[in-house]
């Protein structure tokens, strides 16, 4: 069965550990993360693991990072064909429409905001001419969703973007709203046809899996897509750990691999 792991971050080696361990301590991971987070061990637990692809990013906390971040992307994604690169912007971040002309040039059809560490809400209103542009341009955005220590990202903010924007295609994180599964908070988003969710750092954040069974129920079938969450999690953990969801075989292949294949048109997966 083959698979693309959609939801993966990878950072220069001097940075690698300290940008994995802010993250796990940010939002308290039970233990440490294994992984260190650099692009040559994610490569490495590709072929490992059986992986045929993987969705790689990370988010600019300043302006001034964007366009070094989208360049360490594309390097690696040059250098690992396995990769497929997303980029990255700020609301803060004047110069989006060369940016995005420029990742669009060199293969990268989509951004990650990360709004806890932007500092921004994802319904900032600096983001929505970046949006248009994105829109207009058959780009995707993805999205961390959901925080147990700010309101700025989740399915609130995430309505008024994909409903301003309804050819925006718009992936939301970790089933709509990491943290809290409370289903008519996350209901309005799953009735959206440009919304999409993956299933990271979820079914390894509770005991009681009936919540989270009763979300992706609520979403479209082939919106739905499989994510590690690498390098916070183990992508060969994560991997079995889908398997065992016991969902029918025809809807795990697809989530695993097929949805996004579809998805992610630019190119033949």
């Amino acid at each position: 069965m083959r698979v693309i792991d959609m939801h993966t971050h990878i950072f220069p080696r001097q940075v690698a550990r300290k940008a994995t361990a802010a993250v796990a301590d940010y939002f308290g991971r039970p233990e440490p993360p294994r992984y260190d987070g650099t692009a040559e061990e994610l490569s490495n637990l590709l072929t490992r693991t059986g992986i045929d692809y993987a969705l790689v990013f990370s988010a600019a906390t300043t302006p001034r990072q964007v366009e070094a971040i989208d360049r360490y992307i594309w390097s690696e994604a040059v250098k690992e064909p396995r990769f497929l690169p997303c980029g990255t912007l700020h609301a803060g971040y004047e110069n989006y429409r060369t940016e995005l002309a420029w990742m669009r040039e060199h293969g990268i059809h989509g951004i990650k905001l990360h709004p806890e560490f932007q500092r921004f809400a994802l319904d900032d209103g600096r983001l929505f001419p970046m949006f248009e542009e994105m829109e207009r341009e058959d780009m995707f955005l993805i999205a961390h969703m959901g925080s147990p220590k700010a309101d700025v990202s989740g399915p609130a903010h995430m309505l008024r973007v994909a409903g301003t924007f309804p050819r925006l295609r718009c992936i939301c994180a970790h089933l709509g709203n990491w943290g809290d599964w409370d289903i008519e908070k996350i209901r309005p988003l799953t009735r959206l046809p440009n919304v999409y969710t993956d299933i990271s750092s979820t079914f390894n954040y509770t005991a009681d899996h009936a919540a989270l069974y009763a979300i992706i129920r609520e979403y479209d079938p082939t919106h739905i897509f499989y994510g590690s969450d690498y390098p916070i999690w183990r992508p060969e953990k994560e991997l079995r750990r889908a398997r065992e969801l016991y969902l029918p075989e025809e809807l795990l292949e697809d989530v695993l691999f097929n949805n996004f294949a579809r998805f992610y048109h630019y190119r033949a997966l």
